[in-house]
């Protein structure tokens, strides 16, 4: 089956029902840990965990094969991978269910060897304090994409990493290479603990959009960017609340989750099944404050349906990123001030 964006809800605690089951059904992703450099099934038992769902499934490992179930309906995840002392621990580019169980996933674990390649490679120590990001720039289809230069490649809110670094069409370290080849690769070294994503880079040639992922400690984060030629379209403006900004709720499925007895409005308190009004004083009024124009990037109606690390607690990721269409949308209404139009 297709895996595709889609998530769910805002709420400011877990939404978990009483008997702790997930949230808007329960379905089962199988897959396997493979090599990276490879493509074929690791040797070994390998060691699998999720992020960003709440509860977390129930895991069965047999060998490199994985199921996970009790995954809840229209979530957003990674799967942290690794097959210890051979494999580094790998988080996979996120993983995007709706209705239906998800068979043949294939969850990438890095060798030490090809760490150790890269390293040599492109002459830098990694430490363990930090984290290695690998980017697979893709097209539209998910084809590899060829000619991304370096410069459209920076990391949001990111201090002190090494790269961009580009690898050639057989995935070895080229140091001279200030583009991508026809692998689509490219790599940073040295990446802070937490979360990451792409901003946009100024005079950027082309469009990205890349799902915010995870970085681990001495771990390895793969991520898909799609990449579409031309410029980014400018921001929005005028952003309409009754317009724009309410219907964002029913279209991403959030009131399903706040209305009604849903559990969204039960623990979380927040209620979006009303007039666009009431939903508004909702954001804007009751405490805690949801939408604060004051902190436009930090508002709760932002952070939470956001991937974060560590976790808030919300069931599932909302918003890939903060390219996100949707996330733009809230972001610029907070930062014309929140209005009520």
């Amino acid at each position: 089956m297709k895996m595709k964006y889609l998530a769910l809800a805002l709420v400011v605690v877990s939404c978990k029902s009483e008997d702790d089951a997930p949230l808007g059904g329960s379905l089962t992703v199988a897959g396997s840990v493979r090599d990276f450099a490879t493509d074929g099934e690791i040797a070994g038992t390998a060691s699998v965990s999720t992020t960003a769902l709440v509860p977390a499934p129930r895991i069965t490992v047999e060998g490199s094969s994985f199921t996970l179930d009790g995954v809840p309906e229209n979530s957003a995840f990674q799967i942290l991978a690794s097959v210890a002392p051979t494999h580094r621990g790998t988080y996979s580019p996120a993983l995007e269910v709706t209705t239906d169980d998800v068979d043949g996933v294939k969850a990438y674990a890095l060798s030490e060897q090809f760490l150790g390649t890269l390293a040599s490679g492109f002459s830098i120590t990694p430490s363990a304090a930090k984290g290695v990001l690998l980017l697979h720039l893709v097209d539209g289809a998910g084809n590899p994409k060829a000619g991304v230069s370096g410069s459209n490649l920076v990391l949001a809110n990111v201090q002190g990493a090494t790269g961009p670094k580009f690898l050639d069409d057989a995935l070895r370290p080229v140091s001279s290479l200030t583009a991508t080849s026809s692998s689509g690769w490219a790599v940073f070294f040295e990446v802070p603990t937490g979360v990451v994503s792409l901003g946009v880079a100024a005079n950027a040639t082309v469009t990205l959009q890349m799902a915010t992922s995870p970085v681990g400690a001495g771990t390895v984060t793969i991520a898909n960017v799609v990449v579409a030629d031309g410029a980014p379209p400018p921001l929005p403006t005028n952003v309409s609340f009754s317009q724009t900004v309410f219907p964002i709720f029913t279209n991403r499925g959030c009131v399903a989750c706040h209305s009604g007895n849903g559990p969204g409005r039960d623990l979380g308190g927040l209620t979006l099944d009303g007039s666009a009004n009431l939903v508004y004083k909702e954001l804007t009024q009751e405490n805690p404050l949801r939408a604060n124009p004051t902190n436009p990037e930090g508002s709760l109606v932002l952070t939470m349906p956001s991937a974060e690390s560590p976790s808030d607690g919300h069931p599932n990721v909302t918003f890939t990123g903060p390219q996100d269409p949707d996330y733009l949308k809230i972001l610029v209404w907070l930062r014309e001030g929140a209005k009520s139009n």
